[in-house]
């Protein structure tokens, strides 16, 4: 008999003394660090989670998704309470589609009416309440806080006192058309501001003072660059057209990651 016939009749013998459960039971891929989480372990191509940048403030784990996603059958879950210091707010109840187009993804699971803020010199209010996701409510006042009222009080000598806005949550596609994907606003994770009204009733307009070399003008770009750390989008009038008039922020996921940030 030929050698290689001998080898392969012997290979198929032994593989058949091999336990049963060797096949029952393959081996796992093994785990692996997530870089970024400590000591987080992950099977790789399996359930690899998103990661989201870490200035980025959500609701809990926890709770629930204030992404406007409607339970599956058979779910239920009951609203997170909205806490964040620093802003004065009503927390609403979940709301669902209300736009003109019937798009059934539109919707905040924790919904509040922002109306105003306190820092530890100044108050700011919102003439125009802003309805937004708990989450992104968050992240605009720790901006807000942290960042605007510092470099205004730096710039002017006074702080805003009035942010001039639209109203947060809107059902609608991006740039209002009528197709292409859903508008951050339309999850309540995004606001557009137009201008900012200090202390003494001065109006910095972003529209008409942007790019100027102007205390208004810096005051503008600073507090630009500082959104830029904090959302993962910030377009401004050099972004386009649809932007010349206005600040527009969201928190809304870019890239596989969920951390690529544009800022314009």
């Amino acid at each position: 008999m030929d050698l290689n016939v001998v080898s392969i009749c012997t290979a198929l013998a032994l593989c058949c003394l091999l336990p049963l459960d060797v096949y029952a039971n393959p081996p796992l891929p093994q785990e692996k660090p997530l870089p970024g989480l400590g000591n987080s372990q992950f099977i790789e191509g399996v359930d690899v989670p998103a990661i989201k940048p870490a200035t980025l403030q959500e609701e809990p784990l926890a709770g629930p998704d204030d992404s406007g996603r409607k339970a599956s059958a058979g779910e239920t879950s009951t609203p997170a309470t909205c806490d964040i210091p620093g802003a004065a707010f009503e927390q609403l109840t979940p709301m669902q589609v209300q736009g003109d187009q019937d798009d059934e993804d539109c919707g905040i699971a924790v919904p509040v009416n922002l109306s105003g803020l306190r820092g530890e010199d100044a108050e700011v209010t919102f003439p125009m309440k802003a309805t937004l996701s708990c989450g992104f409510a968050t992240s605009l006042t720790a901006w807000v806080i942290e960042d605007v009222l510092p470099i205004a009080q730096a710039q002017f000598g006074k702080p805003v006192s009035e942010f001039l806005t639209g109203p947060g949550y809107q059902c609608r596609r991006r740039n209002n058309l009528p197709d292409g994907k859903l508008s951050e606003h339309a999850l309540g994770k995004a606001i557009d501001i137009v201008a900012f009204r200090l202390s003494d009733g001065t109006e910095i307009s972003v529209e008409k003072d942007w790019a100027r070399n102007t205390q208004s003008g810096s005051f503008l770009s600073a507090i630009h660059k500082a959104a830029c750390k904090r959302f993962t989008t910030v377009l401004g009038p050099d972004a386009d057209p649809n932007h010349k008039s206005h600040f527009h922020l969201d928190i809304g996921c870019h890239g596989k990651s969920c951390n690529y940030i544009i800022c314009q």
